[in-house]
């Protein structure tokens, strides 16, 4: 690997790892944060302000909408057929395991790492995977967890509504008065990095029961997202 590769992908991670780090030592340190009322925050107003504004301000073929979305969609059963066949393989109960190995946490890291990556046509795409990996969170993979989905949960949500405000204000290429964006741009500002830094004390918070267990499933994880993110990406020739 180049330097200059190294520098580059350095500079995408490190600011995940400085933000979550900080909530990390935040918490450690034993100071004072509200995780309930900063996650209501930033899920019901930072962020869908972060999508609209970032769906309205990006400049990308249009149709790529739609394929990142079904993209999205195979990727997942994809993902979910996997896990299930290993899950069995390993004789671990598919029902508890196969919807946390499948649904990935695409808000707090995914959403940054697009963004750092790529820019705002990234961040854009980014929130399409998003959008779609939480409604069928909330449907299917409720429905296999716990025998039934929760559709109300999905309606309710407010990144919901922003995902189809954005994508209908981009389609209809809708460009609104240079206020609402900023205004838009400002509010959801916040959203990353409290993301990051709440996830930073989460991790502080965490208690693991079986490590071994966990690191394996986590290395499947991994293998088995690597696996159907580089074929599916070959496949619809992304």
């Amino acid at each position: 690997m180049s330097v200059a590769l190294f520098a580059e992908i350095f500079s995408v991670i490190a600011p995940l790892v400085v933000l979550a780090g900080a909530g990390w030592l935040w918490a450690v340190r034993g100071k004072p944060f509200q995780i309930e009322q900063i996650s209501l925050l930033v899920t019901n107003f930072g962020t869908p302000c972060l999508v609209i504004h970032a769906l309205l301000a990006a400049e990308i073929d249009r149709t790529m909408i739609g394929t990142m979305a079904f993209a999205t969609v195979a990727a997942i059963v994809t993902f979910m057929a996997i896990n299930a066949a290993v899950l069995r393989a390993m004789k671990l109960s598919v029902r508890d395991y196969v919807s946390g190995l499948t649904f990935p946490n695409a808000g707090n890291a995914g959403l940054s790492l697009s963004l750092f990556a790529y820019g705002q046509p990234g961040l854009a795409l980014g929130i399409i995977f998003f959008a779609v990996t939480s409604l069928t969170n909330f449907t299917l993979g409720q429905s296999i967890l716990a025998g039934r989905g929760n559709l109300g949960t999905v309606l309710r949500s407010p990144m919901i509504w922003a995902v189809l405000i954005g994508v209908a204000g981009n389609l209809a290429e809708l460009h609104p008065p240079l206020w609402v964006m900023r205004s838009l741009q400002t509010a959801g500002g916040i959203a990353i990095p409290l993301m990051l830094f709440t996830l930073g004390v989460s991790l502080a918070t965490l208690k693991v029961n079986d490590l071994r267990r966990g690191l394996l499933l986590s290395v499947l994880r991994l293998l088995a997202g690597l696996a159907a993110g580089f074929g599916l990406s070959w496949l619809l020739d992304l």
